[in-house]
């Protein structure tokens, strides 16, 4: 039963049958574009053994028909492999694909290897995983025979735009990659003049008219590796790229979207009963858009169906609420049609997950959104902004947490630009680790407790939901065998989950067998190190003060780290704090210590204030991290015996060693034995020198 099961599984996902392509000639509209063989290009940033040798692509706007080619050499064996394998994606639901030529070119000969019978149709949903579904078929052949020194050429045209554009086009375009590439060429046919804009200074168009065509070309030859910065934003657009699109405004886009989403049907009799049983449950307009948003959230799964138009036109909510799933735009419509008929004003609204506020720069279009949310009015007339595709949120329907956005398209009439999202979020965890410890040189008991609010409370009611209490506590277990040998949990993790005002808090308890460590700086000495586990890497420490990027930040974030350690003897600790008001975080460092109860007390404060550092802000950003990262570890040591006998060179105990402080100490008896060696020098000297007078 497993096996069938996994069989069809995997049937599903990939599915492959041996299908007839067909060669057809090249449409007569497309131009030749002419490349050289030994482009001009750093052959030492070539990866995989393969370069480009020609990108085109051709799109015909009247005809609905896109052509492209691709030319590579192969100039090591190891390039063999990727090249010899031809795949093309389209959607059958509204596309047909045709064929024009598979080549080899060996040293000048021109070998033939279109081969229809060997061809595959492949239906893999690379996003299976995320539960989307989108219908898309690869066309796959693998070229025989393959040879280095080889250049492979092949071109294909795929005819067919989404119908839900209804004659409206638009499109992105990329004129360098990652590896150099001899030549890309991107030349597009419109019965009317496009709107296009490039970002990082692409070359401007050629752009003439003939036979009744407007014709846009972009030409980019023997182009440079893109670089790319470890922790640059999402939204940071690297390529050279090119937006084209005929839409006038970001207002004739919510009045496609406007028209995409009004469905002509009624709320079905089961739909208006769930309704009235929300409105009869709820007093408050507040209480029914809360009980609303976690009927679509937990009740409704996600699932996407996005064939052709299904892409972008959302099922009804009549389908969406029996089947109980849906993707985003069918969990935002199902939700907005419920508060509509409830009397609250509600609206779909587009955002684009990654790009924030780089979404506003684009020319209109709907294509360059991926996600579909709510904006809600409430009685104050404020907006309050919805994610349905979220599970388990907490609090109240002003507090319910709405990712970093930053900008969405409200689907609502008289809507003209973007709406401005603003996060009231801290997404704080506060951690409170409490050690005490045994004799020195032995183990100590841990416990922890962690509390978590707004998205990081929905993680961990997620996490805990998703997962079952063993697995979470060996999880547990396991991470803390990372900083502790012979780690042991007491009990197994508990919880406790404030739903309405969103706070999660997770209680540990464990006994560390060995806390002390020999230290390899001074030998002799032993050491326990304690740490704020939950700041440690959450800022990048940067290697060098030069960047040509803004720096990612996660935000918004908030952590509170205390450490509190028992001990069983005085120690001589010193009192140090710390803090750093920067633009981009603000961080706070103490160390306490209390003599009387022999407890250390360390506290840590990070919270990150945007999403990103500037280029102009790095150095500074590199100086305030620097000092922060130098306050996290953080250790006590002494000359001692370990339990297991290693490294004994005192019998007795020195009460003192926190960072500086042993320094200090160093300094004071060093200044003790002078002293004392002076007094001695003196008790000599002065009875030689009075005998020597006398």
């Amino acid at each position: 039963m497993k096996q069938t099961t996994l069989f069809l599984s995997l049937l599903f996902i990939c599915q492959s049958v041996i299908a007839q392509v067909k060669k057809a000639p090249a449409p007569n509209w497309v131009e030749t574009i002419e490349y050289s063989l030994d482009p001009e290009v750093n052959l030492d940033d070539l990866t995989q053994g393969t370069i480009t040798l020609l990108y085109d692509h051709q799109v015909h706007v009247p005809k609905a028909v896109s052509y492209t080619q691709f030319v590579t050499k192969i100039f090591d064996n190891v390039g063999i492999q990727e090249a010899s394998s031809i795949s093309v994606d389209y959607d059958p639901s509204y596309q047909t694909l045709k064929f024009h030529s598979v080549t080899i070119n060996r040293d000048g000969e021109i070998i033939d290897k279109f081969q229809s019978d060997n061809f595959q149709l492949m239906r893999r949903e690379t996003n299976a995983e995320n539960h989307l579904y989108d219908g898309s078929m690869s066309a796959v052949l693998n070229i025989s025979d393959v040879r280095t020194n080889d250049i492979i050429e092949y071109s294909y045209s795929i005819a067919g735009f989404n119908p839900i554009h209804k004659g409206k086009f638009s499109d992105v375009y990329y004129l360098d990659s990652y590896v150099p590439v001899g030549k890309i060429a991107v030349t597009i046919f419109s019965d009317s003049e496009l709107n296009y804009k490039g970002i990082n200074n692409p070359e401007v168009p050629n752009i003439k008219k003939m036979n009744g065509l407007y014709q846009y070309v972009w030409v980019n030859e023997n182009t440079e590796k893109v670089l790319f910065e470890d922790y640059s934003p999402s939204w940071k657009l690297d390529y050279q790229t090119v937006f084209v699109s005929n839409y006038d405004s970001w207002e004739s886009v919510v009045n496609w979207g406007i028209k995409t989403y009004t469905i002509n049907e009624k709320p079905s009799a089961d739909l208006l009963k769930k309704i009235k049983n929300i409105v009869s449950e709820n007093k408050t307009k507040g209480e029914k858009i809360k009980a609303t948003l976690n009927f679509v959230q937990n009740d409704i799964r996600y699932l996407g169906l996005e064939d052709g138009i299904g892409a972008y036109k959302p099922f009804t909510p009549n389908k969406v609420f029996k089947q109980r799933f849906g993707d985003c735009k069918d969990k935002s419509l199902l939700m907005t049609t419920m508060l509509n008929n409830m009397g609250i004003e509600a609206y779909p609204m587009l955002v684009n997950t990654t790009l924030k506020e780089t979404i506003t720069e684009f020319l209109p279009s709907p294509v360059f959104f991926d996600h579909c949310v709510v904006k809600v009015i409430d009685v104050a007339g404020k907006g309050l902004y919805y994610d349905p595709t979220i599970t388990n949120q907490g609090g109240s329907y002003k507090t319910t947490y709405f990712p970093d956005y930053q900008y969405g398209l409200v689907l609502a009439p008289e809507t003209t630009d973007f709406d401005q999202i603003f996060s009231d979020s801290e997404n704080k965890i506060e951690i409170y680790d409490e050690y005490s410890l045994e004799a020195i040189g032995k183990g100590a008991t841990l416990k922890v407790t962690s509390t978590y609010y707004d998205s990081e409370a929905d993680a961990m009611r997620s996490y805990f939901k998703n997962n079952s209490i063993n697995a979470i506590a060996k999880e547990y277990a396991d991470y803390y065998s990372n900083y502790y040998f012979n780690i042991e949990a007491t009990k197994k993790p508990e919880y406790q989950d404030n739903v309405e005002d969103n706070k999660f808090q997770v209680t540990e308890a464990y006994k560390i067998d060995s806390l002390w460590r020999p230290m390899t700086e001074k030998k002799g000495y032993i050491s326990a190190h304690f740490s704020p586990s939950t700041i440690e890497g959450l800022l990048y420490v940067p290697t060098k003060e030069e960047r040509k990027d803004p720096l990612s930040l996660y935000f918004p974030s908030t952590k509170e780290h205390r450490i509190k350690i028992k001990l069983q003897s005085p120690w001589d600790i010193k009192r140090e704090k710390l803090e750093i008001n920067f633009s981009g975080f603000q961080y706070k460092w103490n160390v306490d210590y209390d003599s009387t109860k022999k407890e250390i007390d360390l506290r840590y404060f990070l919270k990150t204030q945007k999403d990103h550092i500037s280029v102009k802000e790095f150095k500074e950003y590199t100086r305030e991290v620097k000092k922060m990262n130098e306050t996290l570890g953080y250790q006590i040591f002494t000359p001692g015996t370990l339990a297991n006998g290693k490294h004994a060179t005192n019998a007795f105990e020195i009460g003192d060693a926190f960072k500086n402080g042993f320094k200090l100490f160093l300094k004071i008896a060093v200044g003790l034995i002078f002293i004392v060696i002076l007094i001695l020098f003196l008790a000599w000297y002065i009875p030689k020198s009075r005998n020597k007078n006398q």
